[in-house]
């Protein structure tokens, strides 16, 4: 097998080839490395193999000519393999895209450097760009190593005798924009208009809008810890439109009304239609279901306490499939208390009683209701006290004290309530809402067990 690295610091490549497994490797003859200097190729008259970028902004990026120009002369007369380009905009390199390049006969990488390459190189001589983690380096000659190392120990006979391949299963922000440097045109490619016209807030909007479609279309996940405003989900909606999931958030708190809907839609890995009546999420609770309320029934409701009789009776009667529950029984960190067989005793501020047996209920049977609470099968007593904040203090058999503050809007409740609208499932936790509703029957929260 062939390996053909472009650089422009050949050193660099070199003093590792000729190391290690691989120069074993390639001094036997089993594969075979050429390390080939961008630099000469530059038709420059002090061979500048980079130039300002159009449209402003930090940095130098890599000139088409040059990068266009090695390319085709590591390709030769004859090429059969991949051409690929390290880039933090390409896919996720693992173990079994690894395997897959071991299948070629030749593969030529080039390695980057400053901001990036010209688009127009990515756009004609260069099949797959690949990214060798999330993060930032310097430029592209580690990534270029990196991939020929793994791909490389798969080629049989590279590895001795007393070494084996093991097969390995592996499972912030947008990616970058497209770039484009001098000249404006280069073999009939041209530069996008808007690049040229000098109007900042175009240029802006144009490598955001070019992020987001590229991010969408490689690494969706990444959109999952991105703040999306509404041009961004629009042109979201505009790229994948068939994805999106219709949905309509009920709050009287604005900010809080947006802050959920921000967290759904990076739960959602994608896009969603807000303000739609198909689906539901109601996050007050006083907030009542019926068709006084609502101008328009959903397919789907999700509320944040249990249904009341004459909800129920409203959902069966329009068709609405229904389901409530606590978003607090969602935080992780009540999940850890309650399966600590060192705590004692449980207390919960700024829950109503409902809510704190629902929230009970996940992790017990209950053994005892009283005045004073729930008691677990464990002896272990939990008291609900009225409280301005919604939060937990509980006590170890040691006798030491800790309190937390739950999380809202919960992380887990919100993917549970996507969930939902997009499956009609209902969220993983339905089976507390029957505990709940058994519990219920015989707790009044006046007094206590009736």
């Amino acid at each position: 097998m062939k390996f053909k690295l472009l650089t422009i610091f050949p050193d660099m490549l070199k003093a590792v080839l000729r190391e290690s497994i691989l120069g074993r490797a390639i001094r036997s003859g089993i594969i075979q490395a050429e390390v080939i200097d961008i630099r000469p190729f530059s038709q420059s008259k002090h061979k500048n193999t980079d130039d300002t970028p159009y449209g402003g902004g930090a940095g130098m990026v890599m000139s088409a000519q040059c990068c266009i120009d090695a390319m085709r002369f590591a390709m030769g007369e004859d090429f059969r393999g991949k051409r690929i380009y390290l880039s933090p905009k390409g896919a996720k390199f693992t173990q079994k895209m690894a395997e897959k390049l071991a299948g070629e006969d030749e593969l030529i990488l080039l390695a980057g450097h400053y901001e990036g390459i010209d688009q127009r190189v990515i756009d004609s001589v260069i099949d797959e760009e690949i990214s060798v983690g999330d993060y930032v380096l310097t430029g592209g000659e580690l990534g270029a190593l990196i991939i020929t190392d793994a791909v490389a120990r798969l080629i049989p006979g590279v590895l001795g005798d007393f070494e084996s391949s093991v097969d390995e299963s592996f499972s912030s922000g947008l990616l970058e924009y497209p770039h484009y440097t001098r000249p404006r045109e280069y073999e009939g490619m041209t530069v996008p208009e808007v690049l040229l016209n000098g109007n900042q807030k175009q240029i802006d909007r144009w490598r955001r809008d070019e992020a987001l479609k590229i991010t969408l279309q490689r690494r969706p996940e990444l959109l999952k810890s991105t703040l999306l405003d509404g041009a961004d989900r629009e042109k979201l909606r505009k790229c994948k439109p068939q994805e999106s999931l219709p949905l309509r958030v009920l709050c009287a708190r604005g900010a809080l009304k947006a802050d959920i809907e921000a967290r759904l839609h990076e739960a959602a890995q994608g896009l969603i239609d807000f303000d739609k009546p198909q689906n539901l999420l109601v996050w007050d609770r006083d907030f009542v279901l019926s068709e006084n309320t609502l101008p328009v029934s959903p397919a789907r409701a999700l509320i944040p306490r249990l249904p009341t009789a004459e909800e129920k009776v409203w959902a069966q009667a329009n068709n609405v499939r229904l389901f409530g529950f606590t978003p607090r029984a969602f935080d992780s960190r009540f999940r850890e208390v309650i399966n600590d067989d060192s705590i004692e005793e449980l207390v919960f501020s700024g829950l109503e009683a409902e809510e704190f047996v629902c929230l009970a209920s996940l992790w017990l049977p209950i053994r005892k209701i009283d005045e004073r609470g729930l008691f677990f099968a464990k002896s272990r007593r939990a008291i609900c006290k009225k409280g301005t904040f919604p939060g937990c203090a509980y006590k170890t058999r040691a006798g030491e004290r800790f309190s937390f503050s739950f999380c809202a809007p919960s992380e887990a409740y919100l993917r549970a309530a996507l969930d939902f609208f997009k499956s009609d499932k209902p969220p993983l936790a339905r089976k507390a809402l029957e505990n709940a509703e058994n519990a219920l029957q015989c707790y009044d929260p006046r007094c206590g067990n009736k």
